[in-house]
């Protein structure tokens, strides 16, 4: 598929521009991308030089692009969006709960059947959320978070 590196090895700020020109998909200029993720100009370009350095981003005539695809851990890459794995197993436990409901709808209730689409829902709906915050602690930083944790309490 392409380099192994962890979420860890690129660290916020650089995971975050990398994501940005992954989902973009096109070559983007440096003011593009720090209005984008509203970061000033000098710190994207820091981060950009990093990442070229290390051979995940090229830059062209027509800005920065990704010149290699790394695996990040917990996460898939579908066409060019990053999607957390958490939201593929959500999607395989929906599958499940409608599976039996419509075997309940075919022979009829009975307590394993219940259990299981309970079971199936309830999964489905914790990895749902946790694979929206996982994804959201790549796209907007883990700084992000920290500030929403500190006013919603």
């Amino acid at each position: 598929m392409g380099l192994s590196l962890s979420n860890d090895e690129i660290g916020g700020t650089s995971l975050r521009i990398y994501v940005h020109l992954l989902e973009g998909g096109e070559p983007m200029g440096v003011r593009d991308i720090a209005k984008a993720l509203s970061m000033p100009a000098s710190t994207v370009l820091y981060h950009l030089r990093r990442l070229e350095e290390l051979g995940l981003v090229r830059r062209d005539l027509g800005g920065y692009s990704v010149s290699k695809v790394m695996s990040l851990n917990g996460f898939a890459i579908i066409g060019r969006r990053l999607v957390p794995r958490l939201i593929i197993y959500s999607v395989f436990f929906t599958g499940i709960a409608v599976g039996e409901s419509l075997l309940i709808i075919i022979r009829g209730m009975n307590p394993d059947k219940l259990l299981a689409i309970v079971t199936s829902i309830t999964a489905s709906i914790i990895m749902l959320l946790e694979g929206l915050k996982a994804r959201s602690k790549v796209i907007l930083g883990s700084s992000y978070l920290k500030k929403r944790v500190k006013t919603s309490s």
